[in-house]
């Protein structure tokens, strides 16, 4: 089904720190207008965006929002950590042994809990990477990502939802991704033949560093960091000039 854009009456957008005006701003004082999606926005924004959010927190709230509308809406995810493990502390579990990021918040009755904004603050809540779990292998990680996105485009064509998958901060030759696996050689041939999904090359911090565009905080992060005003704007239209509405 083809899409008239008039039709669209809300652009979602999920993402992390690399998409987060909130985020941003606190290192140049950044506006909403001013970020890389604002141009791709038609009808009401929904800001998904939150610092830490890993990729799988990302599809599955896409996918909650995809299966809750029944007009149709814009989707943009932008992918920004992928080694990001999803977790949900809301004190359910009293054996909980993850370390909570924010220990001192009260968690309220789980019985009021009824919408997914409701769920949205414990969600991604603890610090939880490649790096501080044993047991864990890069490539599942990479495998459930290309699944997530088969799934949720199959979800959004179903619906006649606009989806737009893509990447904020990857390095330029990706070597902890080996595509050749098999459990993500079919997954990634199927995710890469999407016309909603721009790879990994085609990331924020890529397109900024192959114009000489530094993040707000190199001295930190190098070219991995997060982009002011002039990379955001570089961006955004990059992405515009590459990706057709369907």
């Amino acid at each position: 089904m083809t899409l008239s854009i008039d039709m669209v009456e809300k652009t979602f957008v999920y993402g992390d720190s690399f998409s987060s005006v909130q985020f941003i701003s606190t290192l140049c004082g950044i506006t909403q207008q001013q970020m890389w999606y604002h141009d791709l926005v038609e009808g009401e924004l929904v800001d998904r965006t939150k610092p830490g959010k890993s990729p799988h927190t990302m599809f599955l709230q896409a996918t909650h929002d995809a299966i809750t509308h029944a007009h149709p809406v814009r989707m943009i995810v932008a992918l920004g950590a992928c080694q990001r493990l999803t977790v949900y502390t809301d004190g359910w579990n009293e054996e909980e042994t993850l370390k909570d990021v924010d220990p001192d918040t009260p968690l309220p009755d789980p019985a009021r809990r009824t919408t997914l904004e409701d769920c949205e603050r414990f969600l991604d809540r603890a610090e939880v990477n490649m790096h501080n779990i044993g047991q864990f292998h890069p490539t599942l990680i990479w495998a459930n990502i290309y699944k997530d996105m088969l799934d949720l485009a199959l979800r959004c064509d179903s619906q006649a939802h606009e989806l737009l998958i893509l990447h904020m901060n990857t390095t330029p030759d990706n070597t902890w991704i080996n595509k050749n696996h098999p459990l993500i050689a079919p997954l990634c041939e199927q995710a890469e033949a999407l016309p909603n999904y721009l790879t990994e090359h085609d990331s924020c911090n890529l397109v900024c560093q192959r114009q000489g565009i530094r993040p707000m905080d190199y001295e930190q992060y190098g070219w991995q960091g997060h982009h002011g005003p002039e990379g955001q704007k570089i961006f955004g239209t990059y992405v515009a000039e590459k990706h057709t509405w369907n």
